[in-house]
């Protein structure tokens, strides 16, 4: 049922029982591509919402932020892509593991009447568990002080390979690159 969800089993059973939940989109699945978020969106576009309406939106990555903007790239896009199919922001239900997210939210939002409701959580499928295993670590077994996890196509995680290479620092720090990662 909660197919491609970051989403706990238990929040998505509250949530799914508070709400009529029209769709999930998982930005860190779709943020370089907008196209798409849009498309999916506009198969949960109703011509009347009813209030228990909700869109969920998980935002469990870190955005993407210029001087100039006081609030994530990604975040714009997702308002932007609201505005233009003619969605409620109401609808939409925002799951972040980003705290203070709201003030981004505030700045976005035109009609005060007309918010999103903000579900702030570190708690995802990706870290937590009842199900773990101890692992016993030998301090003296660590042989470079950090480690750089590449392989999918996020532009901060290239950028910092990238940096790491330019500076000859590939001998201090170890990395993991795939090339031609799209």
């Amino acid at each position: 049922m909660y197919k491609h969800s970051e989403l706990t089993d238990e929040y998505k059973d509250f949530i799914y029982s508070k709400y009529n939940v029209l769709g999930n989109i998982r930005l860190i699945a779709n943020d370089s591509d907008f196209e798409n978020v849009e498309k999916m969106l506009s198969t949960m576009k109703k011509d009347i919402h009813l209030p228990t309406d909700r869109i969920i939106i998980e935002h469990f990555d870190s955005d993407y932020y210029l001087p100039e903007f006081p609030y994530g790239l990604t975040m714009y896009n997702l308002f932007t892509a609201f505005k233009k199919l003619d969605i409620p922001l109401f609808t939409m239900l925002l799951v972040s593991n980003s705290f203070g997210i709201e003030k981004e939210v505030q700045q976005l939002i035109i009609d005060t009447n007309d918010c999103p409701t903000v579900i702030n959580t570190f708690i995802s499928w990706y870290h937590y568990t009842n199900q773990y295993q101890e692992i016993e670590i030998d301090a003296d077994e660590i042989i470079m002080p950090g480690i750089s996890m590449m392989g999918h196509a996020r532009a901060h995680r290239n950028a910092l390979y990238h940096y790491i290479e330019s500076n000859s620092l590939l001998d201090k720090v170890a990395v993991t690159y795939r090339k031609n990662v799209k």
